[in-house]
């Protein structure tokens, strides 16, 4: 009766773990060879059953390993729509069949009531102003194509108008110069809006404008210090949204993933 009873609690005991452990699924999905430039092999992992009270995902640290069991850290990677991790590895001839990924991943809450979804009105009427400013993060509103206007004819105005909202926003000029460079490179057309947004501690998920199809809009500079959102003036509903992570709802899992042998 006493063996019956300890197997029955063991038994108990594993159930419960197996629940527990299948609340977060990372799942191999797909892998992506680009051979437009130099070759990418991007693989994709697919998010399933987030772990209770939370609702965001990103991926933290990732590394592969190859078939002779040598680790390989990827060109980079991203977390996609939320329910996807993209990593990218850089393909040669003499690159091996990679077999397994290793990596980190965090899940956290967002929300309106916690105030880490914060929506701004009035945006499109405060072009070159903070609009929004609290614990390091400061976002502006910029208009790319008059700025970009002025640098191409190499003026003094442009110069000048850097200086000052530089000044009067209190901004990092060598990032706030360098994330302008690099947008003003890929420029397109429609999109002659810009939220910028320093970010020194990287809290800062997402930031966008609130606008009608979001699908058409290009991914910004994200990084550790500065995320930017290109969006058109015309499409705009004069709102931004900043979704900023929330430390207290972190769950940090590790996980490895075997890749599919075929």
């Amino acid at each position: 009766m006493k063996d019956t009873v300890i197997k029955l609690i063991i038994t108990l005991f594993l159930t419960t773990y197996n629940i527990q452990s299948q609340e977060v699924k990372i799942e191999y999905d797909r892998t992506v060879i680009d051979t437009s430039d130099v070759i990418n092999e991007t693989i994709m992992l697919s998010v399933k059953n987030f772990p209770d009270n939370t609702n965001r995902c990103e991926l933290i640290t990732v590394y592969a390993t190859n078939e002779t069991h040598q680790k390989i850290n990827p060109e980079y990677f991203l977390t996609q729509a939320n329910r996807e991790f993209w990593i990218t590895f850089i393909k040669n001839e003499k690159t091996k069949k990679l077999t397994s990924l290793n990596g980190k991943a965090r899940f956290f809450n967002v929300s309106e009531e916690a105030e880490t979804i914060i929506k701004i009105d009035g945006i499109l009427e405060k072009i070159n102003k903070t609009v929004y400013s609290k614990n390091d993060i400061k976002v502006i509103v910029l208009d790319v194509k008059s700025l970009l206007s002025k640098n191409d004819k190499k003026s003094l105005e442009y110069k000048n108008e850097i200086a000052l909202i530089v000044k009067e926003n209190k901004l990092n000029q060598k990032r706030f110069e360098e994330t302008l460079k690099k947008s003003f490179e890929n420029y397109f057309e429609p999109f002659d809006m810009m939220l910028y947004c320093e970010d020194p501690k990287n809290s800062v998920l997402n930031i966008d404008s609130l606008f009608t199809e979001y699908n058409k809009y290009p991914e910004g500079i994200k990084n550790d210090h500065v995320k930017t959102f290109l969006f058109s003036r015309s499409d705009a509903t004069n709102k931004a949204r900043i979704t900023i992570k929330d430390s207290s709802t972190y769950k940090e899992i590790d996980f490895k993933v075997i890749l599919d042998e075929n």
